[in-house]
């Protein structure tokens, strides 16, 4: 039989070399599904050292053995023609772990196109899918309409603790070289808010030294096994990172445990990120609501409110327009903003048929409903006559209309008695978005909405 040139130059141990210094775990077996040879990333993953698994049966990589039999009749075999395949597989490590693996094999053949050996290189999928179920959990934490600022903490300590495997979550303040714990999740309750400690005493020191996140996963067998924090509290494991609002820094995300964990991924630096950029930016944004109510305050001080029906008054209103305006244009995040101008339907016949008192009964009426429905940072102001202007700050079109159907609903359950008759007034709306538009576009835009309404049949939404 003839031997190929190729067979006589290459072996396991030269195929070794080639993969050994990848990130990726490589194993190369031979035609009876032995592992002839693998790499140091293999080790990693699988827990086995390679003198362990040289030698033996692919099928103690496998979760299932009944997988182990399809892949050998499917893709494992001398006719095999592997060139590039991928599939992802349920593999087993030597802890008795499952996980999903992404599997890439290949055949090697000789210059006859015999298959001499087979190499398969296998990434860990599980990180991120589990990355993924954690990106999904944390928008539904942070969309969720039902939770205030600190429940939202709260429940994303709670999701960073369990997709980290870290039982202690942090949520710092650091002012100067004081670390203050705004809110925390400890197994055995010993963090409170409020608890104070030295900066340098924890290991948050090294993620305002660096500017960055810093993952520590077996501390007493690490470079910083002299740390402070490491000596009086024992803490094996830890990852955190700054929180930052607007570009300042506020304080620190941080997870940590008594107990080592696994090696810190790029995945886990990244969400960690995420958690922490959407508490700055609610911080940020509790800020700029709390500059708004202040303004809001001051602005009835100098009388800026509509007498008849103590909402704004139209200056009042064009203020806090270009306000939010301002705000969302300088908003590398483009914010969301929506304005809704309302008209009251015959409203001069109401006021030709039973007085102008009743009409002003019609506009206080509609001024108590949206004191008492609207949230803190929307902003309703009559506009003049019975026009009404609307501002929802971080909420579309499409956020506000249904809060927009509850008032008209509520409106034609409020009916006004006069004369013997039931008045039962309602209104047209006009509904648009507004980002990186001018007053006066918004204006135009919305009015034409509004008339467009009114035209349609009156007593309507129209969105554009």
């Amino acid at each position: 039989m003839m031997v190929s040139s190729i067979e006589n130059i290459l072996d396991a141990k030269t195929l070794s070399l080639v993969f050994e210094n990848i990130d990726t775990a490589v194993f190369i077996g031979n035609l009876s599904r032995q592992i002839v040879a693998m790499n140091t990333a293999a080790e990693d993953l699988f827990g086995y050292k390679k003198e362990e698994l040289i030698g033996q049966s692919t099928q103690v990589l496998y979760s299932k053995p009944s997988d182990f039999n399809k892949q050998g009749t499917y893709r494992f075999n001398a006719e095999s023609n592997l060139v590039d395949d991928s599939y992802s597989m349920d593999y087993r490590n030597k802890a008795d772990k499952t996980f999903k693996g992404q599997t890439t094999a290949g055949a090697i053949k000789d210059n006859l196109g015999n298959t001499l050996f087979f190499v398969v290189m296998i990434k860990d999928e599980s990180s991120r899918l589990a990355a993924e179920g954690a990106l999904n959990k944390l928008h539904t934490i942070t969309s969720s309409r039902s939770l205030d600022f600190t429940q939202r903490v709260d429940e994303i300590l709670k999701l960073g603790t369990e997709h980290f495997g870290l039982p202690i979550g942090i949520f710092s303040k650091v002012v100067d070289d004081e670390y203050v714990v705004q809110q925390a999740i400890h197994p055995d309750g010993a963090l409170d808010s409020g608890m104070t400690f030295d900066l340098g005493i924890t290991y948050c020191w090294h993620v305002y030294q660096s500017n960055d996140v810093q993952g520590f996963h077996h501390v007493s067998q690490s470079t910083i096994v002299s740390h402070p924090c490491y000596q009086s509290f024992k803490l094996e494991a830890y990852l955190g990172t700054p929180i930052f609002v607007d570009g300042a820094r506020y304080g620190t995300l941080n997870f940590s445990s008594p107990e080592p964990t696994r090696p810190f991924i790029r995945q886990d630096f990244e969400l960690i990120r995420l958690f922490a950029e959407w508490i700055g930016h609610e911080i940020a944004r509790n800020n700029d609501l709390l500059e708004l109510k202040n303004a809001h305050q001051q602005m009835r001080i100098l009388a800026d409110t509509d007498a008849l029906t103590g909402l704004p008054n139209r200056g009042c209103t064009e203020r806090v327009m270009n306000q939010y305006l301002n705000r969302v244009k300088g908003s590398a995040s483009r914010r969301k903003l929506a304005c809704a101008l309302f008209d009251f339907d015959y409203f001069k016949s109401i006021n030709d048929n039973y007085g102008h008192h009743i009409g002003d009964e019609v506009l206080k009426l509609f001024a108590q409903s949206v004191q008492i429905g609207c949230r803190d940072d929307d902003h309703y102001g009559r506009w003049g006559g019975e026009e009404f202007l609307a501002i929802f700050p971080d909420k579309s079109a499409e956020d506000v209309l249904p809060i927009l159907q509850r008032l008209k609903k509520e409106m034609y359950g409020r009916p006004i008695r006069s004369k013997g008759e039931v008045i039962v007034p309602t209104f047209s709306i006009g509904l648009t978005d507004c980002q990186g538009d001018s007053i006066n576009e918004v204006l135009k835009r919305v009015d034409g909405l509004l008339y467009k309404a009114k035209d349609n049949g009156r007593d309507r939404i129209e969105v554009g």
